[in-house]
């Protein structure tokens, strides 16, 4: 698991986070929506589950019983990876 802002890593396990978690790289909120796989800009109150409650601030604190940390790298590397390999020299033959 990864650290959601620093994108440090935090546990080579999944781990249960406390509602006071926070990164001990940087010091951020973890169990935050900006910290949760279900996160989702767009989606009803930015979530994947329906029926969350809404919270204001998705990168402070709250006490949302659905949360589940993200587990993968950081989002940005992902596409960043691909746009990268778009523009790779190929070889010559």
């Amino acid at each position: 698991m990864n650290c959601w802002k620093c994108h440090k890593l935090i546990s080579e396990q999944p781990i249960k986070l406390s509602f006071r978690a926070e990164c001990q790289h940087c010091g951020i909120d973890l169990h935050t929506c900006a910290g949760c796989r279900y996160y989702a800009l767009g989606k009803p109150n930015d979530c994947l589950v329906p029926g969350t409650d809404f919270i204001r601030d998705r990168q402070a604190r709250n006490f949302c019983e659905e949360f589940a940390p993200q587990t993968s790298s950081p989002k940005e590397a992902k596409p960043k990876k691909g746009f990268d390999s778009l523009f790779k020299d190929s070889p010559e033959k």
